[in-house]
């Protein structure tokens, strides 16, 4: 054994005389007759342990003269083999075999060991001390500390100077820990995948937090993240980090060059021993103002502070870069060193001859994860050895730290490599493991149970290791579902809850972990809740609010994951959908009118206007069309839906159609747009009234020609959008808006060719360049390339303006500063500013009143359950192409059949027609151009015969209730088609 610093010599009683016996020697090397299996040193005691298990401690007490004085070493008198020892200035902690922790106050002879009541039924795998705190790992995972408290060392967050019992770490508790540390006033804990947490005294920068501020509860040491620490040691004022490499980081005070960065100044993050580089170093052990490495090599390095001799070596007293430690060469290859150890202002090395393995590394918390227990659990059994696993099961499930170190991703030892943006978890072999689980109902029950326990008491973790239960769970909920039935909800419910009690930051790296993973596990999880939900809407139409609405939340979450991944990978919206019954729906919307009138205080919808994601559109369509039939009964001075004063009545002449809708429309009140709609047109308005969608029809394609002055069209003319500078007085918009409102509020088709951004507009979402390629794609593909430049040649030989030319204005995008050009860092804001501009400053005033005239129509908060692509189609309807299936739909009334000759005629001259024509023809027989969202889902026609002999003289007729065509008997196939596109031009068809 080697031994150099403060009193070094002195330290040991043996019988052996040593090697040099010089007590000026740098490194004293002796033989004490029996092996060190652990040695802790503080400011005023020394403690080791043999590997027979017996522990010793040394006082250090000041003379008459003031110097410091090693007393005798003192026999601990145990009934238990001691394997650990650590120590604060004055108290010794011993751990025995079975985890009992022992504590002896030096200051109190004789030296009599009295175990630590609060941890006594607790077995502990590892205990450490700083000056006057300990921190005291145990086999489940907890972490306990006490002593004292002055800057923050227990990591209590209570601002008490001193907890004279151990408390328990709750931040903690679900991290999988495996190692603490502490010193000086600082403590840390490492966690089996490399997370490091430290808190206390931060003044040095020893917690490696990038700031000189104490921390009263665990904070993660964000410069170790994925470096795969394995082990932690504490100075008085610095630390000391060893990666699985054998890479060795040191932060915290640099006064005396214990950082060993060739540099006296301090760290406050992490920093890499560059100098250690080359060298493979197996263990790491800091003393008061010191540091110590040891290599794979068997060599043994310090730095920092050698006033004592604790650096082994001559030379400057401060040397701040490593240097070797001049051990005596006991052979020609020299010592060969197991174990060092430093502490105050010592330092020891033990070699390996005839030792046992070194136990004072990482020392692992004994809790064993689930990986090899669930087999032993699922095997037929005795009713005693049942009991055994009952309680196993219960230990395990029941406990977050266990699970969180269950299934690790172990090849290559990637579960290293966890962050905020992968989980470190093997999935497949964790749902390997939970199918075998639950085909054991008692098993599974016994599960269920325990984590049902767990789960209310569950605290947002510190670091990201504390989230993969939610991923396990996630798992387990799936097998069970899956291939156990039937099932409680229960266990869902309380996964859920647990979910949306973590942090916001801890929800984000919930949803970043679902966003790795595969199609068919996302999918898998998403079932899961789905599944849970719709066994509640099938179990009754008003579930607990609670649970219902906890589920529906994390279904929110994974669905706002989802929208995150590239579109090839992303799921489809439709794998959210639930299947929801009109009944449900109907208390549900009427939740949500009650709420916003505010005639309950408790009134709260579950899904209408929170949870759209569940809502497919038919769904949605039908809460729209509900809502707008209970307005229009509901308008005030309605007596019955058909009495006079519950209509709103526009009484038009077809040639002025536009102009005489826009005055009426100005001249009522704005309660009677809610009304059900009426047209009459011409001086007809005693006989009948029109169809409302062909009314809507005609003013729509009025409105949107270039004759009309109320929109601009994009080069291809197949675009609208607002001009830029309108040549209509505002308040038309105004009328426009109210018109559209009228339309959906009236459940008719419109024809409106604008881009989605309009719909993004209406609903309050920002366009982006996606839209502006959609409206205009030459200049969408031009901003394209300017965003694709990286290289700032590009742009400084472009001497590209930062102004636009739109709508025949030229515009510049920064009025504050005329000469700016485009570049490399202004790029993006370049885009935004042109697709702001054209989207939103150049029509600001006319679209805010077009929005005002359609909201001042249709409920706002209501339509909110529609995604801008939604309203657009329940505006506008599906565009229709499939002709041939046109075809196979149709219907014909005798004597007509497929065959017949007038019918064959009749696809020859259909084949003929335009697109357009084709379109008219569908509008022409059924009052749609495109395809409402609801309904006429099969497109079908009725092709009637009219006449018994050859009818060219007639057109053909439409009645558009039913969809039939009177179809003449024609003589031949031109003057078909001269009748039907002549019939097409001027919408002869009945409505009745």
């Amino acid at each position: 054994m080697f031994s150099w610093g403060e009193d070094c010599h002195q330290l040991f009683w043996s019988k052996h005389s040593p090697v040099d016996g010089s007590a000026e020697a740098r490194v004293h090397q002796f033989n004490p007759g029996y092996l060190i299996r652990g040695l802790s040193a503080g400011h005023s005691v020394l403690s080791f342990i043999k590997t027979n298990g017996h522990a010793f401690i040394i006082r250090t007490h000041e003379n008459k003269d003031g110097r410091r004085v090693r007393g005798k070493q003192k026999f601990v008198q145990c009934k238990e083999r001691i394997r650990a020892v650590s120590v604060t200035d004055d108290v010794v902690s011993l751990l025995t075999d079975s985890g009992s922790l022992l504590c002896v106050d030096t200051t109190r002879p004789p030296f009599t060991p009295r175990p630590v009541k609060e941890l006594c039924n607790i077995p502990v795998c590892q205990v450490a001390c700083g000056s006057q705190h300990s921190v005291a790992l145990t086999n489940d995972g907890r972490v306990f500390t006490w002593g004292q408290d002055s800057r923050g060392q227990l990591g209590l967050g209570q601002g008490k100077p001193f907890a004279n019992s151990p408390q328990q770490l709750r931040p903690l508790s679900s991290t999988p820990l495996v190692h603490v540390a502490a010193g000086g006033e600082q403590s840390f804990a490492l966690s089996v995948s490399g997370g490091v947490f430290g808190w206390g005294r931060n003044d040095r920068g020893q917690l490696g937090l990038g700031d000189t501020t104490d921390r009263r509860t665990p904070a993660p040491v964000k410069g170790l993240n994925m470096k795969g620490t394995v082990l932690i040691s504490c100075g008085k004022d610095h630390t000391a980090a060893l990666t699985k490499d054998g890479s060795v980081f040191t932060f915290g005070s640099g006064e005396f060059g214990q950082l060993g960065h060739n540099s006296f100044s301090d760290q406050l993050r992490p920093r890499l021993v560059a100098e250690l580089l080359g060298a493979k170093v197996t263990e790491i052990a800091c003393g008061l103002n010191h540091t110590l490495v040891s290599t794979d090599a068997k060599k043994v390095y310090s730095f920092g502070c050698g006033e004592q001799g604790q650096l082994g070596h001559g030379g400057e007293s401060h040397p701040s870069v490593p240097l070797p430690v001049q051990l005596p060469q006991g052979s020609s290859d020299g010592p060969n060193i197991r174990n060092i150890f430093a502490g105050g202002n010592c330092s020891f090395a033990t070699c390996s001859s005839n030792e046992e393995p070194n136990t004072d590394g990482v020392s692992n918390a004994s809790q064993s994860c689930l990986d090899d227990k669930i087999d032993k659990w699922t095997t037929k059994c005795d009713p005693k050895t049942w009991k055994k696993i009952k309680h196993e099961i219960h230990r395990s499930f029941s406990t977050a730290s266990c699970m969180n170190q269950s299934f690790l991703e172990k090849r290559n030892e990637k579960h290293f490599q966890t962050s905020s943006k992968y989980h470190g978890v093997n999935l497949s072999l964790a749902r390997l493991a939970f199918k075998k689980l639950v085909k054991n109902d008692d098993v599974l029950a016994e599960v269920a149970a325990a984590v049902l326990q767990l789960l209310p008491s569950f605290v947002d973790p510190v670091g990201v290791e504390g989230l993969r239960i939610f991923l396990l769970l996630n798992d387990l909920l799936h097998v069970i579902q899956k291939l156990h039935r039937p099932q409680s909800t229960e266990l869902a419910q309380a996964v859920a809850a647990a979910v949306l009690k973590l942090s916001a930051e801890n929800l984000q790296v919930i949803g970043n972990w679902w966003t790795t993973l595969s199609a068919s596990t996302i999918s898998a999880y998403v079932r899961v809740w789905k599944k849970s939900l719709s066994d509640m809407l099938s179990s009754s139409p008003d579930p607990p609010r609670s649970g219902f609405q906890n589920l529906l939340q994390v279904l929110q979450h994974m669905y706002n994951a989802n929208s995150r991944i590239s579109e090839s990978q992303r799921l489809p919206d439709s794998d959210f959908y639930l299947l929801m019954t009109p009944i449900f729906l109907s208390l549900d919307l009427r939740q949500w009118v009650l709420q916003m009138k505010r005639k309950m205080m408790d009134a709260e919808p579950l899904i209408v206007g929170r949870f759209p994601i569940v809502m497919d559109l038919k769904s949605k369509k039908w809460i729209l069309d509900v809502f707008a039939e209970a307005i229009k009964l509901h308008t005030p001075g309605l007596e019955h839906l058909l009495a006079e004063d519950s209509l709103f009545k526009l009484e038009l002449r077809r040639a002025s159609i536009s102009e005489d809708t826009f005055e009426q429309l100005d001249a009522v009140l704005h309660e009677d747009y809610k009304k059900r709609l009426v047209v009459f047109f011409d001086e007809n308005f005693t006989r009948s009234n029109v169809n409302i969608s062909d009314f809507f029809h005609d003013v729509f394609h009025k409105l949107m020609s270039d004759k009309s002055g109320m929109v601009t069209f994009n080069d291809s003319g197949r675009l609208a959008w607002f001009p830029s500078n309108a040549t209509h007085d505002h308040h038309r918009y105004f009328l426009f808006g109210v018109l559209c409102g009228l339309a959906l509020h009236n459940q008719c088709l419109i024809h409106l060719p604008f881009p989605m951004a309009l719909f993004k507009k209406l609903l309050g979402v920002k366009p982006s360049l996606e839209d502006m390629m959609e409206f205009s794609p030459d200049v969408g593909k031009s901003l394209l390339s300017i965003l694709e430049e990286s290289g700032d040649e590009y742009f400084e030989g472009l001497d590209y303006p930062f102004s636009i030319s739109w709508d025949g204005t030229d515009v510049d995008l920064d009025p504050t500063n005329p000469e700016k050009t485009v570049t490399s860092q202004n790029k993006k804001e370049f885009v935004d500013a042109y697709v702001n501009h054209a989207f939103n400053t150049s029509v600001e005033s006319v679209f805010l009143e077009f929005k005002r005239g359609f909201y001042t129509v249709y409920d706002r908060d209501l339509l909110k359950v529609l995604r801008p692509e939604e309203l657009q189609e329940v505006l506008l309807g599906k565009d229709f192409c499939d002709w041939e299936k046109l075809k196979q739909n149709t219907l014909y009334g005798s004597p007509y059949h497929v065959d017949h000759p007038n019918m064959q005629m009749f696809w020859e001259v259909f084949d003929e027609l335009t697109e357009d024509q084709k379109k008219k023809l569908l509008w022409f027989v059924t009052g749609f151009e495109r395809l409402p969202i609801l309904g006429n889902e099969r497109m079908t026609i009725r092709l009637k015969y009219v006449g018994d002999v050859s009818q060219d003289q007639f057109y053909p007729e439409a009645l558009t209730c039913h969809s039939f065509l009177d179809l003449p008997l024609y003589s031949t196939r031109e003057i078909m088609r001269t009748k039907l596109t002549e019939a097409l031009s001027n919408g002869r068809r009945s409505y009745n």
